[in-house]
């Protein structure tokens, strides 16, 4: 059985069983988003996926979580030069889960570039991963504004559809997820990951629609 199979089918599974049946699943978010979903975004950037599987290594699950997330979306960032001396340092802080002061500093940096797309985009990641991954109104208001600039940035589709995901509300991370790679360049970086999410999911969710009208037979 090929990586790709175990990572997708295994991963998505659990993660939508815990959300779907474990009560307090907010608390849960990071570690299963380091531990499932964006694991397949780092095998898409950096393994092999036609190797057998392997046990992962030991990692500090919520620091996993939020390094992946703005691995994603540094990468997805389409105009990083005016906003690199801002975001080196708010990442940082970001990282260690001093989401508080990254916020502070990109909120700097915006007073000072305030049509910058990529410090929108940045704020509203912040603000979603300092709220255990809901999609709270200042998030949404800071990717609306970050689309509104840069109507082709990919980051705010793509964590609005990663925090519907969470919300069990699969169908609008489909939507969301199918927009961002409909606009995506074929050489994008990040597009591998994405591909790979959206495809697990589908077929996941294809699979439990079957499982359930055969049970309705």
């Amino acid at each position: 059985m090929s990586g790709w199979v175990v990572m997708i089918g295994m991963g998505l599974a659990s993660a939508l069983v815990i959300l779907a049946f474990v009560k307090g699943r907010r608390q849960l978010w990071q570690p299963v988003l380091a531990t499932v979903i964006l694991a397949m975004a780092g095998y898409a950037w950096q393994g092999s996926p036609a190797l057998p599987s392997a046990p992962a290594k030991p990692i500090a699950a919520e620091r996993g979580a939020a390094e992946a997330l703005i691995k994603m979306r540094s990468d997805m960032d389409q105009n990083y030069g005016v906003a690199k001396m801002w975001l080196v340092t708010a990442d940082g802080f970001a990282r260690d889960g001093s989401y508080a002061a990254a916020s502070g500093y990109i909120q700097a940096g915006l007073r000072q570039h305030p049509e910058n797309a990529d410090l929108w985009s940045a704020l509203g990641l912040v603000l979603m991963l300092a709220s255990d991954g809901e999609l709270t109104p200042p998030a949404k208001l800071a990717f609306d504004k970050a689309r509104t600039l840069a109507p082709n940035l990919p980051a705010p589709d793509y964590f609005e559809g990663l925090a519907a995901l969470f919300d069990r509300k699969p169908d609008q991370t489909i939507a969301k997820w199918n927009q961002v790679l409909g606009r995506a360049s074929p050489k994008a970086k990040w597009r591998p990951a994405v591909e790979s999410q959206l495809a697990g999911l589908e077929s996941l969710l294809a699979g439990a629609s079957m499982s359930s009208d055969e049970k309705e037979k």
